[in-house]
């Protein structure tokens, strides 16, 4: 019997916990409203001269809002100068590229002359010397072949930088407005 009660007590406090709670709203929104709104009018009921603490506090909210764009400006900026950086590495490193196989095919160069003129002096076997001349020449217009597509590269590479500093000094210029 004891055990009845104490389970029926149990029970009636729970629903007496839940039922009080029924009545409230399960989201505070309509206070919030009431708040904002109740606040509105509230301040607008303030004094102009008791204001100027609000004003203040409002330019001061406007001033670190345009710094916060400013800082995202440079954040954006600093991004593409790494991009820059990295565009110049690469346009070096084409250049450096043509200017080895611009330097391969002369030394090629060079070596066909000196073949011709041992062919050209009929000395040495003449069916090694023309097979000799071929490999060499074959060899010399794939260094050319490379040195120009490394000069495209280069050429490109170095036109992309361009466009990208003209864009950094845009937005360097329209943040130092």
């Amino acid at each position: 019997m004891k055990r009845f009660l104490y389970i029926s007590m149990v029970f009636l406090i729970t629903l007496s916990f839940t039922a009080g709670c029924a009545n409230m709203p399960l989201t505070g929104g309509s206070k919030k409203k009431k708040a904002k709104v109740s606040e509105r009018t509230l301040y607008s009921q303030v004094p102009e001269s008791m204001r100027a603490d609000v004003k203040e506090a409002e330019f001061d909210l406007q001033e670190a809002k345009r710094n916060l764009k400013v800082a995202k400006e440079k954040v954006k900026i600093g991004k593409l100068k790494k991009e820059l950086g990295s565009l110049q590495k690469d346009g070096a490193d084409f250049e450096l590229k043509a200017a080895e196989k611009n330097v391969e095919e002369k030394e090629l160069a060079v070596e066909v002359a000196k073949l011709e003129a041992i062919d050209n002096a009929n000395l040495g076997d003449k069916i090694d010397n023309i097979k000799k001349i071929a490999k060499v020449k074959s060899k010399k217009l794939g260094a050319e072949a490379d040195a120009v597509e490394a000069k495209a590269d280069y050429v490109t590479t170095n036109i992309e930088a361009k466009k990208l500093k003209k864009k950094i000094e845009k937005m360097d210029a329209k943040i130092q407005q």
